[in-house]
């Protein structure tokens, strides 16, 4: 079992504590750790106001008594007086150089959980359980794309394996950071956005684990988001298709890149909430169910027209067009083609980059203010009346591009920005509202939604004690 906890999990002395509750009731297994919450954004400010010339010994301070405090109240016998040490001399250098290299700014944001392991391996031993923190340094190896390294899985696999099976054979608990790797010329380098989800994984994947546990603060992934939509609940399973689809439109779920080797070797992925580790939580697999999942949106959309009488029966239009987009580094939502133009979706501000390109051979109309809604599901391939319900749904709004994707696990469309959340409202009104009609229909159990703080031991009924 493989269980990682992220920066609100690692916030502060009390929810450390709830994570060392549930590491203890859960049994033999590997932990990954991200920073502390709020760490990692003050340790790139550390690093850039050092690189200025300003006043970085404040921050640096900041940083060692926000640690302190924890140390303090969870177990006296840790600290990080030498982790600080080597930090301070390391922003010394950036002070004193007026240089920051990708390669000094990935070494600087590795402090933050070498810290908050070794917080978390004391206060488990302080608890009378063998832990021990384990810097990813030594086990997951990288090139030198700083920034985001590409894993060397071979090298990686046979680290893991010797070092981290040792120590499970020796009834060990290892405390590993997440985000932090080894790069091919032998300096620190980082795993880039979802980092630790990542470790988590590259470990999983390695040893065969049985589950990966993503723990955060939420109760799982919501076939809405709760913030607009009050009556959503947690979806107690998807597959790694839908919740690729959902992260790409906007939802706030664990996006399928950072747990590509889990995937790989169909290791099932639990998302679940530190601060309510009773609840069931969602379980994504490879296996898929015949219903609708979610609704999701996301705003800051620019619709590019693009118009050309040269299409018509014309070769290789399209190859140019979308060459413009990938020379520019743009990555595109929704396409949707005619026989004499192309309207392509991007994130806003992007249209700016291409527009001049792409003028040099055909008329181009930009319409931003847009936002893409994404009604997404296994249940979309066999259903025959999902389309009729959704434009029923939406007789009163003006609705461009619509698009069934490949899979056939979603259906995209673009409102007004100002529209969106009315518009993803009447969605979930149409399809998740009444979960008593047929199977396409009901999404989920309501009834795994439980109040928030509750710390329960019966967590080892409910989860294998085996890796």
């Amino acid at each position: 079992m493989i269980l990682k906890f992220g920066g609100t999990s690692m916030g502060n002395a009390q929810s450390i504590s709830q994570v060392a509750d549930i590491v203890e009731n859960v049994g033999p297994c590997v932990v990954v750790v991200s920073a502390t919450s709020g760490t990692t954004d003050q340790l790139i400010k550390l690093a850039k106001t050092a690189y200025e010339g300003g006043d970085w010994e404040s921050i640096f301070e900041e940083l060692v008594d926000k640690h302190e405090k924890i140390v303090e109240e969870l177990c006296s016998g840790a600290h990080g007086a030498q982790q600080f040490d080597n930090l301070k001399k390391v922003v010394q250098g950036i002070s004193m150089i007026m240089e920051l290299s990708d390669s000094a700014l990935d070494r600087v944001l590795t402090f933050g959980e070498r810290i908050s392991s070794t917080i978390l391996a004391a206060l488990l031993r302080k608890r009378g359980l063998k832990s021990e923190a384990i810097d990813a340094y030594n086990l997951v190896f990288t090139d030198n794309n700083f920034g985001e390294g590409n894993v060397d899985f071979d090298k990686t696999d046979s680290a893991v394996v010797d070092k981290l099976g040792a120590l499970l054979g020796d009834g060990i608990i290892p405390i590993v950071t997440g985000f932090v790797a080894q790069a091919e010329n032998g300096h620190y380098i980082t795993l880039g956005r979802g980092g630790s989800d990542y470790t988590g994984a590259i470990l999983a994947s390695a040893l065969n684990a049985k589950e990966l546990q993503i723990w955060t603060d939420v109760d799982g992934i919501y076939n809405a988001d709760p913030r607009l939509v009050p009556d959503a609940h947690v979806l107690p399973q998807l597959s790694f298709q839908e919740a690729g689809e959902l992260a790409y439109f906007g939802a706030k779920v664990l996006h399928p890149k950072t747990i590509k080797p889990a995937i790989e070797k169909n290791i099932p992925v639990r998302i679940l909430n530190t601060f309510n580790p009773e609840a069931t939580g969602t379980l994504i697999t490879n296996e898929e169910e015949n219903s609708l999942k979610s609704a999701t949106y996301r705003k800051g959309i620019s619709i590019i027209n693009v118009c050309s009488a040269g299409m018509l029966e014309a070769r290789g239009f399209l190859a140019k067009l979308f060459e413009v987009f990938a020379r520019n580094e743009i990555a595109v939502d929704v396409v949707s083609t005619s026989e004499v133009s192309v309207s392509l979706t991007v994130d806003n501000g992007s249209a700016a980059k291409v527009v001049p390109e792409l003028e040099k051979f055909a008329s181009v109309e930009v319409q931003t203010g847009m936002a893409i809604v994404c009604l997404v599901g296994g249940g979309i391939r066999s259903s025959t009346d999902v389309l009729g319900r959704l434009f029923s749904s939406l007789a009163d709004h003006n609705v461009s591009m619509v698009s069934q994707g490949a899979s056939k696990r979603n259906i995209t469309f673009l409102v007004e920005e100002n529209q969106a959340q009315d518009v993803v409202k009447k969605v979930f009104d149409t399809f998740f509202r009444d979960q008593n009609e047929s199977p396409i229909d009901k999404p989920g159990d309501a009834s795994i939604n439980r109040p928030h703080g509750q710390t329960g031991r019966r967590i080892a009924n409910s989860l294998t004690p085996k890796l």
